[in-house]
């Protein structure tokens, strides 16, 4: 029986270790990654993000972040008092939800509710999308940009 030399074992675990992690084109849109050989398991395959993301007015008791996945969603957790008001919604004290954004029939946008962290909204061209909102008296913005497919 033939055996495999140690420096033939390291030289194989190192090609396969090239061949299943080596990116060839990079993206900050997941499903526009391209890699060598295997891609990382993962179920990250939006080809759209939301960037550029500015908030105006917040109190420190509000989190909004971008989880760009799937086609890009907003992350918001409300652990304030008071309820918070974005666009048509209304997000209770201690909640945390997914918002997709789409286009409004005003010509606008609006928020939705959704369970999961993917997107429905793919615009043709990138959009400039502006939200506005308040907790209490106090009147928040939030302002960023949702992308057109960043790849085919």
């Amino acid at each position: 029986m033939k055996t495999i030399r140690p420096s033939h074992r390291i030289l194989f675990i190192g090609l396969l270790f090239l061949l299943t992690s080596c990116i060839i084109k990079d993206s900050p849109a997941p499903g526009c990654v391209e890699y060598i050989g295997f891609a990382p398991m993962g179920g990250c395959n939006g080809k759209t993000i939301l960037m550029d993301l500015t908030l105006e007015g917040f109190p420190e008791c509000v989190a909004v972040t971008i989880n760009n996945c799937n086609g890009g969603v907003l992350e918001v957790q409300n652990d304030c008092s008071e309820s918070l008001i974005l666009s048509n919604l209304e997000i209770p004290p201690g909640e945390s939800v997914s918002l997709d954004i789409k286009p409004a029939a005003d010509g606008g946008f609006e928020l939705i509710r959704t369970p999961s962290n993917f997107s429905d909204y793919s615009p043709t061209t990138d959009q400039s999308i502006k939200i506005t909102g308040s907790i209490g008296d106090q009147a928040l913005t939030i302002s960023l940009t949702k992308t057109a497919p960043l790849c085919e």
